[in-house]
């Protein structure tokens, strides 16, 4: 579908028949000046081995995409990816923060300086993982206060990656325990294992007030997916449209492209 004239579509299904033609020209001029003077950008921050660049690959359409940033680099480099119909795909790879206490305080200006230009930030965390607790303090002492205070909370989601590896973690032997590859399904073990970790994870977020509380992020700004696998990117989907003020642009513009590669199936 051509996504300019996707976005039109969707105007079209807004404004209805309550304006003038000349006005829904106006609203569109805005509308294309938007998505080709200004490009999408987005942060992306996560500890080594999460799947940043895979994510990247799946979510965003993003082909071969590898991250580069280098453990105790100070420098962050801007990737802007042209995609089709002027619009434009701008990219903030994050160097994780934990590793090197000097560095830390390097990282969380760069965090303050770079997060409020993006519209969507894209934190990602090992669903797999057997302790957040790292994860949870860097969200809770840099992301979220750089989100309070510059009002971009509303951006921010939450992203728990490979949830097909969870069962192999608990017990690689178990072959009752492995993604099934054929039909891109949690086995019923799997799920079963997977609800449990995810209850545990969402826990976890409630009780460091991290979900659910005043200045913190709602329920639908955390995703659980397997980029791997295009699983439940749905959500994924869902989240990046009511991020922020420009969400929906991605959606209406190369986010419908990306529908058609993913699985419709959830847990």
């Amino acid at each position: 579908m051509d996504s300019k004239f996707a976005v039109e579509k969707m105007l079209e299904a807004i404004l209805g028949n309550n304006v003038s033609l000349d006005e829904k020209n106006q609203v569109m001029k805005a509308i294309n000046r938007e998505i080709t003077e200004k490009p999408f950008r987005v942060a992306v921050i996560g500890q080594s081995g999460v799947g940043k660049s895979t994510t990247l690959n799946a979510v965003f359409g993003l082909k071969n995409y590898t991250s580069n940033v280098a453990e105790g680099t100070t420098d962050i480099e801007e990737k802007v990816f042209e995609m089709r119909d002027g619009f434009s795909l701008s990219i903030y790879d994050m160097p994780g923060i934990g590793y090197d206490i000097d560095k830390d305080a390097e990282y969380e200006k760069m965090y303050a300086k770079i997060l409020p230009e993006c519209d969507v930030i894209v934190y990602i965390i090992n669903a797999h993982s057997k302790d957040i607790g790292e994860d949870c303090r860097i969200l809770r002492d840099v992301v979220l206060p750089v989100c309070n205070t510059n009002n971009i909370r509303e951006n921010l989601i939450l992203a728990f990656n490979k949830i097909d590896t969870i069962g192999e973690m608990q017990n690689p032997n178990d072959p009752e325990l492995r993604w099934n590859t054929v039909e891109n399904l949690p086995t019923e073990k799997l799920k079963s294992a997977i609800k449990i970790k995810l209850e545990d994870l969402t826990d976890k977020l409630i009780d460091e007030r991290l979900v659910g509380g005043e200045d913190s992020i709602k329920p639908h700004q955390v995703v659980f997916y397997s980029a791997i696998y295009n699983y439940n990117l749905s959500a994924f989907l869902k989240a990046i449209t009511v991020a922020g003020n420009r969400g929906w642009i991605w959606t209406g513009t190369v986010g419908f492209e990306q529908i058609g590669k993913w699985s419709d199936k959830k847990l």
